[in-house]
């Protein structure tokens, strides 16, 4: 019997179950779904109790991290079919239950929340998207709507090492997923806003905007195409190192289409992928003058293999190789450079479930990149990412990540910036209704053939409280700085969000 840490009111899922679950999942989604439906065919009493189903959910959870597409819709077809297989009268509190044990799942899950961007202080940050929610069944999809709505104060909204300016911000977060239901093939889409307006200094108002539709094609049991495509609006927040100085902030468009095919053999799966990348940067005004970013628009090329042992279920290495193109509109930047590149990134891994509760993915290799400027010599580093994640009960999960890549900079006279990144993430369940979590991540930013050096801290605690099963209120105490050897760029900065959102 496989006993669930937790407490008095931890449950237990036999072995046999646990394997069966695993088993399926080797298979991908689709089949783990499956196997979980057989399972709750065959054992109904584990969706009978709100511990029983929230025990089944995290192990049918455990393996969605290692899945290739969007895991969220996963997550949310887990929470749907133990729900209907409760009993009627228990419903509500299973549905809740589940509910809560994925929302720590997803709230840690690396690829639906990244662990930060190239640029660590950015403003509110962003909810995990829940999973516990009825949604709206329409012919053969399920319709997810959300909103958040909040406030926060920031102590230096310009992110300036002196001068600073501070205010209260308004936010609003609407949005909307979309989930189809079919026995074979899978889409899923989600669009959404995010609204921010700022009490005293108006010229920082944003509207940012997302699309994303992802759909796989199960052209038979061991083959399986991938398709998917992101549209979106966003701002670059002031403490970017790239950020330009304007009166407003810097908006930016990206568009991303990708496609790819994972084929088994024997053992072994085989991905073959490629993505379309085009960035376009808003011209804003400045202080001296209008601000020219066109210099900074440009096209993203990549493709890349990956080849995956899964002959063990608890340790499947892997190999990796990458090539990416970058190609500007602009032949030349503001400052004279020539930043067209062609870039690697190739090495092992493995991900790993050393048991239920711990699982993880680590990545050892080598990157570079070559400019096509004469003045710009190769860069080369070694490349990491991993990330570790722990469930230590029913109430508490751990998450340690790291990343490194090669990053395009506007500074003058240096082709790229060498990012690497190291955090970790506490969340712990106080009780049914309320959830607390607590952030830590520094970040160093290595700028080639320059001096300039930065390190970034980032750092929040938060609760959520749970008025019912869909209406949450939350709050957070962020810190984020930034010590560079440009003493110019130094800031330190104060954030306390206030929020409310609902699932529908």
């Amino acid at each position: 019997m496989a006993v669930l840490p937790g407490g008095a009111h931890a449950a237990s899922i036999p072995d046999a179950v646990s394997r069966q679950i695993s088993v399926a999942a080797e298979s991908g989604p689709i089949s783990l779904l499956d196997g979980l439906a057989r399972v709750l065919a065959a054992h109904p009493e584990l969706a009978a109790t709100p511990e029983s189903a929230a025990a089944l959910a995290r192990v049918a959870s455990a393996p969605v991290p290692d899945f290739i597409g969007a895991n969220l819709p996963v997550y949310r077809e887990i929470a749907a079919r133990i729900a209907a297989a409760a009993p009627p009268a228990q419903r509500g509190a299973v549905r809740a239950a589940v509910g809560r044990e994925l929302a720590s799942y997803v709230a840690n899950d690396i690829r639906i929340m990244p662990a930060l961007p190239p640029a660590p202080a950015a403003p509110p940050p962003s909810q995990p998207p829940e999973v516990g929610g009825r949604g709206f069944n329409v012919g053969s999809f399920t319709i997810y709507p959300e909103i958040h709505a909040g406030g926060f104060y920031d102590s230096n909204i310009y992110a300036t090492n002196a001068g600073t300016k501070s205010d209260w911000v308004g936010t609003l977060s609407p949005s909307v997923a979309l989930q189809s239901n079919w026995d074979r093939n899978s889409l899923y889409a989600e669009a959404g806003t995010d609204l921010t307006g700022y009490l005293h200094h108006g010229s920082e108002n944003t509207v940012d905007w997302h699309t994303q539709a992802e759909g796989q094609i199960d052209v038979s049991k061991n083959t399986h195409l991938l398709l998917g495509t992101i549209l979106l609006q966003e701002h670059e927040d002031r403490a970017s190192p790239d950020a330009a100085e304007g009166t407003t902030p810097t908006l930016y468009h990206e568009f991303n289409t990708y496609a790819g095919v994972v084929h088994r053999i024997g053992n072994f799966d085989v991905r073959l992928a490629g993505a379309v990348e085009r960035l376009t940067f808003g011209n804003v005004m400045g202080t001296n003058g209008l601000i020219l970013n066109n210099d900074r628009n440009r096209n993203r090329y990549t493709f890349g293999i990956t080849v995956r042992d899964v002959a063990n279920s608890a340790f499947r290495p892997f190999v990796q190789g990458l090539g990416d193109i970058r190609v500007y509109d602009q032949t030349t930047d503001d400052f004279g450079y020539q930043r067209n590149s062609n870039g690697y990134r190739a090495g092992v891994g493995a991900q790993f479930r050393l048991a239920p509760s711990l699982t993880g993915e680590a990545f050892i290799g080598a990157m570079g990149r070559d400019y096509k400027d004469p003045t710009f010599k190769p860069v080369t580093a070694v490349a990491a990412d991993g990330y570790l994640r722990w469930q230590a009960g029913q109430s508490t999960a751990f998450v340690l990540f790291t990343d490194r890549s090669i990053e395009e900079t506007t500074l003058a006279g240096s082709p790229a910036y060498i990012y690497t990144l190291v955090g970790g993430r506490i969340e712990h369940a106080f009780r049914p209704d309320l959830t607390g979590f607590v952030r830590l991540a520094y970040a160093n930013a290595d700028f080639a053939q320059s001096p300039r050096r930065d390190n970034e801290l980032d750092t929040s605690v938060g609760v959520r409280y749970y008025v019912t099963r869909q209406v949450y209120l939350g709050a957070d105490y962020r810190f984020t700085a930034r010590r560079s050897t440009d003493a110019t760029q130094n800031f330190g900065r104060n954030q306390v969000f206030f929020t409310v959102g609902s699932t529908f």
